[in-house]
């Protein structure tokens, strides 16, 4: 009898079509992992509505785009579970039960949580500011008529003064400081990822070490409610993984908010749309000048798609032999050849997307099996199976 296979849960919220530091990162791992171990790839909508939950319009298309991605980037439906989280209704309901057992302050040591609010709190601070200083220098319009004349020290004293005052009645009320910034649904995210991974009673965790503080907390519920009740879930290891770096056509990060993407099959007059017009070195101005391959994002995309003549690249940029022009027509024939298969694939899928909820039914259907099984256990041990 063979040795049973460990359990993996893994997922993405659903934001439409992913790109190739996606491809280079999560997808080319789970490709891989879906052969060692018994892997459940998530949809999860319900994540993706704690920050969109007012434009949810193209959320079943962003789906179907998603998983095409998975499918033309090798997650097979033969190998893998794909389903989509808000179908399986025991994520919800194993949510509820864990929330019981997180206490408010732990949720809010959650590092995400910090981000999230310092980036909100600036935005809300400079309209704040802008609100403040238009009611400050209207009620200051009123106290000098356009004909008297007064001094401009005096106006500014009122204003500053005004505005202190409407500065302490705006932040008067708060119970939690920024409690008026997040919705529940935020804050709570972390316990709803705790019964996504524990559902399944999943013994591994793919993740970046930026995620190492979400799984701990999964880590925690699990132990505190094996220690109240009586062992039901292993306690999940995580699997860090080193994912390619692939900057953006910009330079910066690859990401959707920067507009700086490629996507995974891109059509090749888009990608040489991209690519012609990308970011290189900006001390290189003419063909001749020496260049600085290691922050030119053409000169990282050779070191991906065009690795075997990286180094002649290297050589000739920094010697001013090469220019930028040359370089990004070489990458742009590399990118576009190594997107042909992906880009088959998703046309392919594209003209069939029925079949891409055949696929997610079908993977639902497996997944609502081990979740039933799984709260089966979990209210009997809890002694709330009556």
């Amino acid at each position: 009898m063979g040795k049973e296979r460990k359990v993996i849960l893994s997922g993405n919220r659903p934001t439409g079509r992913l790109h190739i530091g996606h491809l280079f990162g999560v997808l080319g791992n789970w490709a891989q992992l879906q052969s060692e171990y018994d892997t459940y790839f998530e949809v999860a909508d319900w994540h993706a509505l704690t920050t969109r939950y007012q434009d949810t319009a193209s959320m079943k298309k962003d789906i179907e785009d998603m998983v095409i991605d998975w499918l033309s980037a090798g997650i097979s439906p033969e190998k893998s579970v794909i389903f989509v989280q808000s179908h399986i209704k025991e994520h919800a309901e194993l949510h509820i039960l864990f929330s019981m057992l997180v206490s408010l302050s732990r949720l809010l040591r959650n590092p995400t949580l910090k981000e999230y609010v310092a980036e909100k709190q600036t935005l809300k601070l400079k309209t704040e500011k802008k609100t403040l200083n238009k009611i400050a220098e209207n009620i200051t319009q009123k106290v000098f008529s356009e004909g008297e004349k007064r001094e401009e020290v005096l106006k500014g004293k009122i204003k500053e003064h005004v505005l202190s005052e409407l500065q302490g009645i705006f932040s008067q009320d708060t119970e939690i400081p920024y409690g008026e910034i997040v919705n529940y649904g935020f804050l709570g995210y972390p316990v709803l990822q705790a019964a996504d991974i524990l559902i399944y009673r999943a013994h591994v965790v793919p993740i970046g070490k930026d995620q190492l503080p979400h799984l701990e907390l999964t880590r925690e519920i699990a132990r505190r409610f094996n220690f109240l009740y009586g062992e039901v879930f292993p306690i999940p290891e995580p699997v860090l993984n080193e994912f390619a770096k692939v900057p953006g056509t910009d330079g910066r990060k690859m990401s959707k908010s920067y507009n700086n993407t490629i996507l995974i099959g891109e059509d090749t007059k888009d990608l040489k749309k991209k690519i012609m017009s990308a970011y290189t070195d900006p001390k290189k101005i003419k063909k001749n000048d020496p260049g600085h391959p290691d922050t030119c994002p053409i000169f990282h995309y050779h070191m991906i798609f065009n690795k075997e003549n990286s180094d002649m690249i290297k050589e000739e940029c920094i010697k001013g032999i090469r220019g930028c022009v040359q370089c990004k027509k070489e990458v742009f024939e590399k990118i576009d050849a190594f997107m042909e298969p992906y880009r088959e694939k998703r046309y392919e899928l594209e003209e069939k997307r029925e079949l891409i909820w055949d696929i997610i039914k079908e993977g639902d259907k497996k997944a609502r099996e081990k979740t039933k099984e799984t709260m089966e256990l979990v209210r009997e041990k809890m002694k709330i199976d009556y």
